[in-house]
């Protein structure tokens, strides 16, 4: 069947999905209706003609579509999503899916409500990679699970906290926007985690505590710990930084009794106790597809996303992210490509994703 789609946030990381509609509309499996955003597009000759508008409810009421992606700033996901579901269609809302408990609660019950389906774009929840440790966990295959632990080391730019005016924040004219470290770069690695120990509800997580930092003048963590503890009695640890000089790719351990497992959640790689397993991906918007035709389990239905979301609440309602002290930071580069960076912090998060332990439990001297 051939569903009708329009995209909002058709710029920016939107250009992601409109090179997937292309190749689903060669397959005959959409149609895009209508594109949406606040300015208009540069002429490109494989969307010319389809209809555009800078207002979303207008654009829906127009072209009243199967499906409407959402891939907008954090902070305008309940307006936009408000006007999808009551507009009477499907939505795919791109993560995290909003900046507040509350919000993400009015979703959910808009979709309840109005008895549409709402997935989350949570893409390394389609991997078969992580679908496989999934099952692997859940049938024993590892032992007791001792705990898991997630790392990543990326690097940004000044540019990167100039992209937008939302870029960096806590909040924007009194609006939550939640753009920090955990809760939007380094989003899919608590995703994914809690996940793995099939504890995506609010009430999965029974202890939770962070170690918020920064070495910008933001308003959000860009360097971060985060330890849990689930329903399950497991420990997960997520230890993250934007600072680092040498970048490397997210990378989730399982740690169990008998085995141990990496996921490497952006390469679709499963290395099991050594042994490297590659898989391929289902993206989200398929995944919503095949839901709507023969009722498929959606990877990351909103409902699913309570956990995340608590720990985006408390991320974000926890005391302002520390400042790094001069003396441990190195800088390189002017303007908008400079770069700040914290001497030795690939090894601090790859040392927490280990020891499931907490900077300052490993002594790290810039977090102490």
């Amino acid at each position: 069947m051939t569903r009708t789609v329009v995209l909002a946030g058709a710029s920016g990381y939107g250009a992601t999905y409109l090179r997937e509609i292309e190749e689903l509309e060669a397959r005959g499996l959409v149609r895009l209706v209508g594109l949406c955003d606040l300015r208009p597009l540069d002429a490109d000759a494989r969307f010319a003609g389809r209809p555009f508008d800078t207002r979303l409810d207008r654009l829906l009421a127009a072209t009243r579509p199967d499906v409407a992606i959402v891939a907008t700033p954090i902070h305008t996901h309940l307006p936009l999503s408000r006007q999808v579901l009551e507009a009477g269609c499907h939505l795919l809302l791109e993560k995290p899916p909003a900046p507040s408990a509350a919000e993400w609660r009015t979703i959910r019950t808009l979709a309840r409500d109005n008895a549409l389906s709402c997935q989350v774009g949570f893409q390394s929840l389609g991997s078969g990679a992580r679908t496989r440790l999934a099952e692997l966990i859940a049938a024993g295959g590892l032992g007791e699970i001792r705990g898991i632990g997630c790392y990543g080391a990326w690097s940004r730019d000044t540019s990167y906290y100039q992209r937008a005016v939302w870029a960096g924040r806590r909040e924007l004219d009194g609006v939550p926007v939640a753009d920090g470290a955990l809760t939007n770069p380094f989003a899919h690695a608590v995703a994914t985690a809690l996940a793995l120990d099939g504890s995506t509800g609010w009430n999965d997580i029974t202890a939770l505590e962070t170690e918020l930092l920064r070495v910008r003048d933001i308003q959000v963590d860009d360097t971060s710990c985060l330890r849990l503890r689930t329903r399950n009695d497991t420990v997960i640890t997520v230890a993250v930084t934007l600072a680092a000089r040498t970048p490397e790719e997210p990378v989730v351990v399982v740690h169990g009794s008998r085995g141990r497992a990496e996921l490497h959640y952006t390469r679709d790689l499963l290395v099991l106790d050594g042994r490297p397993e590659q898989y391929g991906r289902t993206s989200p918007l398929v995944n919503l597809l095949a839901h709507l035709d023969d009722g498929t389990a959606l990877q990351s239905d909103i409902d699913a996303c309570g956990a995340f979301t608590r720990v985006l609440e408390h991320v974000n309602t926890s005391p302002a992210p520390r400042l790094i002290d001069e003396r441990w930071l190195t800088r390189e580069g002017e303007g908008p490509s400079a770069r700040v960076h914290i001497p030795g912090v690939e090894q601090a998060v790859r040392a927490s994703a280990e020891n499931l332990a907490t900077f300052a439990e490993l002594a790290a001297p810039w977090a102490v």
